[in-house]
């Protein structure tokens, strides 16, 4: 299976305009293996799961990747723009499928493929990085989705050895969509005794300490 021969019938045109950088925002993610520490990095990052949540962050106010925990494993980008993607292949343990929750994506460039595909190319959100040095994999999406959408290899045990990255989707427009509804109120009663002066310094405390 040649996945570039791969095309949908619907929608079929990938976001942006259609060259190599006609993304509103690219990323160039680079990706490596610490042999000593046997752990993965994004962006000389390994991602470790904070204790509070990305999203419940972002609901306590939480707005830029420097506020945002883990510290390098969260990247923003503003609603509606089209963000490009470009993840290198050949990384020990490979192939590394990767899934990108939040987001169906257009593979404009496929793992052992040179060109560029922005007419028809393969929809997922899942996609093969290959096990070729030097072989690269290009996706697009459109940020129409707010929230913190998690970028991860789909092998479980490099995920938790921090093969992993969250895109922090127009952070100011996620509280509107993901309000909480008035069932979560009555969750626990004893937080919600609480004074705000104490609930603000437990969040405060728990994202500080990771």
């Amino acid at each position: 299976l040649v996945e570039a021969d791969l095309h949908p019938l619907l929608n079929p045109f990938a976001p942006g305009r259609p060259v190599p950088d006609g993304a509103d925002v690219t990323f160039n993610l680079t990706l490596g293996f610490n042999q000593t520490a046997f752990r993965f990095n994004i962006n000389n990052n390994t991602f470790v799961p904070p204790t509070v949540p990305v999203l419940l962050q972002i609901l306590s106010g939480a707005r830029t990747a420097q506020d945002l925990l883990p510290k390098g494993g969260v990247l923003t980008v503003e609603r509606n723009k089209t963000v490009q993607i470009n993840m290198p292949g050949g990384l020990i343990g490979g192939p590394h499928p990767f899934h990108l929750h939040g987001h169906t994506f257009s593979v404009v460039r496929s793992a052992g493929s040179p060109n560029f595909n922005f007419l028809n190319p393969v929809q997922r959100d899942v996609v093969s990085l290959g096990d070729t040095q030097g072989d690269s994999v290009s996706i697009r999406f459109r940020t129409d989705n707010p929230g913190p959408w998690i970028l991860h290899c789909h092998i479980d045990f490099h995920l938790d050895e921090g093969l992993a990255i969250v895109f922090a989707e127009a952070p100011e427009q996620t509280p509107a969509v993901n309000s909480p509804p008035s069932e979560w109120e009555q969750l626990c009663p004893n937080w919600d005794a609480l004074p705000d002066s104490v609930k603000q310094a437990q969040v405060g405390n728990s994202t500080s300490s990771t």
